[in-house]
């Protein structure tokens, strides 16, 4: 029977998983938390957001790398942020930095703060 790359690795992951449970081999670990599901964000919020970093709703959805009608939604109340626009915008609040440098770093999205 021929051995192959695949099969090589899971007999040597199962002689790992042996061994420590044997106690022989220490493993590294990590530990995480992971944070709570991103807040809801009512339509103030977000639009006071986009006035903290003084730009238009185009401005500010590029940004996000969304479409401007996506923030006029959000701002006008007409739908509601997605779970991963929700971290996003949770970002931009908590590290506003870091969009700052995003947009440095695309001269052709420009703003003033």
């Amino acid at each position: 029977m021929r051995k192959t790359k695949l099969g090589q690795e899971l007999i040597f992951g199962l002689k790992e998983a042996t061994a420590y449970a044997c106690g022989t081999k220490k493993l590294r670990k990590t530990t995480l938390e992971i944070p709570a599901p991103a807040r809801l964000w009512r339509k103030e919020q977000i639009a006071g957001l986009r006035r903290c970093f003084g730009v238009s709703q185009p401005v500010f959805a590029s940004l996000l790398n969304v479409t401007a009608s996506t923030v006029r939604a959000w701002e006008q109340g007409w739908n509601s942020p997605s779970g991963p626009a929700r971290r996003l915008l949770e970002v931009a609040y908590i590290e506003p930095e870091i969009f700052r440098r995003l947009a440095h770093k695309h001269p052709g999205t420009t703003y003033h703060h």
